[in-house]
């Protein structure tokens, strides 16, 4: 092939596809100007600073002054959290100009173990996206905390590591093992190391020695950064920084404000990792992430090289992120570089979209029967949700998780004494700030053990009623919030009928339901079609039982050990900067 691709550069033979007068931004320089294109197989083999290109091809396009930038890449996501299937995903982001993503498949790795990343893999084969997968590196996020419905060793990476549709280790989340090496970590860190793919990281808050001794330990990239003092010591660390634009945690402004000023950064990558499908259509994808970073001060031209010659230099590949020769051909065509306008998609030379639709439906792939019946829990009854201690004890005082504690620290814990009432917590008596408490339960739901944990809730926002969710990040246990028994035995057994999602129970009675029967995690819905329902979903919750922004969010949140500081899993509360299990009722 490449001798054929070499003929092409001379113009001894044909061109398969030559794009004419563009403005070509170029990554590598930083300059705009204009230019034609020059594609062979799929390659980008000659590329002209002359509008015209005089080599024969057997097709011409003629751009009218639209800007030519690479395919956008996206380093880091969990197609799961989309709850699109990867058909589906790929036929809602391609439009918006990203080319590449790199998923990890950690979600349903959760829930149904190598089969469910197996399944993940085949079903990312035959779409036009380019999915990079790596290889889920905390099943379950935090062991010591939580059981999850797989258990991911070093040997189970190892093997995974052997598919060549694994371009690496994804996410190692567990920090705090890695920091002191744990054994475990240190282990599934050795087998990646072994074969020389990428590590990638996660490191909230995480910083002086400790930071430098993570990034020695193997990871070397960071998503998680929420304030710009965090994203700043990392980048001059050498670490590279995936600023993230999700519809969960929207990092943009704040580092945008302490590196704007600095020019071109060669380690600072852009991802969308959790994005709602409704999101997706209504915002974007990439196109939206690079647009925010524009809107905050950071030079179009820098937005866009973190967004492809960054983030292919970041994942190794060498073929992707420019418009160059000996690169493959991605390439979108932007009405407004300012506003990132997309108007055409082309992933390795092929015209995969066009003014906001792709041109062929992306291959879908069935899932197998099991994989839609996944909630496995006997039926509940309301005795089950009621918050009960010792009979003689008039009051008592408990850890309460609080939400959106302080910038940069998404949950805390807060302690405060409630009184008991005929031997039942009596939480809504608190007056404290953020009341009014909700209470949650946590339920394992694959099968394994009959584990359960109670908690309290503060800034939540559950006035009313209840509502429980498989999708409760990242073991996906069946998680219910609520202020009521009677409405969160409702919820939880609707739930187990439906096999997975999210649903709301106000009054006795269901006012709102989210049907995600793909491993308790996915609609088998289009994307057009589950967005409203997601619209729908949230607007009635924010009309009767979660008033206030952004409800899907604060449902998901308080099961994740691995972003601090208090979360609650199947085994009980977590101290997440510790890894330790911390009693709810505070001994006196």
């Amino acid at each position: 092939m490449k001798n054929e691709l070499m003929a092409a550069a001379r113009g001894d033979i044909p061109l398969d596809f030559v794009i004419e007068n563009v403005q070509l931004v170029n990554v590598f320089t930083g300059e705009i100007y204009p230019a034609s294109i020059g594609i062979k197989d799929g390659w980008f083999v000659h590329v002209s600073e002359q509008e015209k290109m005089d080599f024969d091809a057997d097709q011409r396009l003629d751009a009218q002054q639209m800007y030519a930038i690479p395919g956008l890449i996206d380093t880091h996501l969990h197609i799961e959290s989309s709850m699109l299937t990867p058909a589906q995903y790929a036929q809602t982001v391609l439009p918006h100009g990203t080319t590449t993503i790199v998923t990890d498949p950690h979600e349903i790795a959760n829930v149904l173990g190598v089969e469910g990343v197996r399944y993940m893999v085949e079903a990312c084969k035959d779409l036009d996206l380019r999915v990079l997968t790596l290889a889920p590196s905390c099943i379950p996020s935090a062991p010591k905390v939580e059981t999850s419905g797989a258990d991911f060793t070093a040997d189970v990476i190892r093997e995974l590591l052997k598919w060549p549709e694994i371009d690496g280790v994804a996410e190692v989340m567990n920090y705090h093992g890695v920091i002191h090496e744990d054994q475990r970590m240190m282990g599934i860190l050795k087998a990646n190391e072994e074969v020389g793919k990428i590590a990638q990281g996660h490191a909230p808050r995480v910083s002086g020695n400790e930071l430098s001794t993570y990034l020695i330990a193997g990871p070397d990239s960071d998503h998680e950064c929420r304030t710009g003092d965090e994203a700043l010591e990392k980048i001059r660390s050498g670490m590279t920084v995936e600023i993230r634009e999700s519809s969960f945690s929207m990092n943009m402004a704040a580092i945008a404000e302490a590196i704007k000023e600095l020019g071109y950064l060669p380690n600072v990558t852009l991802c969308s990792d959790d994005v709602l499908a409704v999101h997706l259509m209504e915002r974007g994808h990439m196109d939206h992430v690079v647009r925010r970073a524009i809107e905050e001060g950071i030079e179009p031209i820098h937005a866009i090289r973190f967004a492809t010659l960054n983030a292919a230099n970041r994942l190794h590949r060498y073929d992707l992120g420019a418009i160059a020769p000996r690169r493959r051909a991605d390439l979108v065509l932007l009405k407004d570089i300012q506003q990132v306008e997309v108007q055409d998609v082309f992933v390795e030379g092929k015209h995969v979209a066009s003014r906001g639709m792709c041109l062929e439906q992306q291959s879908e792939l069935a899932p197998p029967d099991h994989f839609l019946q996944t909630v496995r829990l006997n039926r509940f009854d309301e005795s089950q949700f009621h918050m009960k201690v010792e009979d003689d004890v008039k009051e008592v005082s408990v850890r309460v998780i609080e939400y959106d504690a302080a910038p940069g620290i998404p949950t805390d814990f807060l302690e405060t004494t409630l009184p008991v009432q005929d031997g039942e917590i009596n939480f809504n008596a608190y007056q404290g700030k953020k009341a009014p408490l909700c209470q949650i339960s946590v339920w394992h739901r694959h099968g394994l053990n009959q584990n359960h944990a109670e908690g309290l809730l503060a800034g939540f926002g559950i006035i009313a009623g209840a509502v429980a969710t498989t999708v409760a990040h990242d073991s996906h246990h069946l998680a219910v919030l609520g202020v009521n028994p009677k409405d969160m035995a409702i919820a939880a057994n609707h739930l187990r009928e439906m096999n997975g999602g999210m649903i709301g129970v106000w009054n006795g009675e269901v006012i709102a339901k989210l049907a995600l029967p793909l491993a308790g995690l996915m609609s088998l819905e289009p994307a057009t079609r589950l967005g409203s329902q997601i619209n729908q979903f949230i607007e009635k919750l924010n009309q009767t039982i979660m008033p206030g922004f952004n409800p899907i969010h604060r449902l998901i949140v308080a099961t994740l050990p691995v972003i601090p500081r208090a979360k609650i899993t199947d085994l009980g509360l977590v101290d997440v900067e510790r890894q330790e299990l911390v009693p709810f009722v505070i001994e006196a």
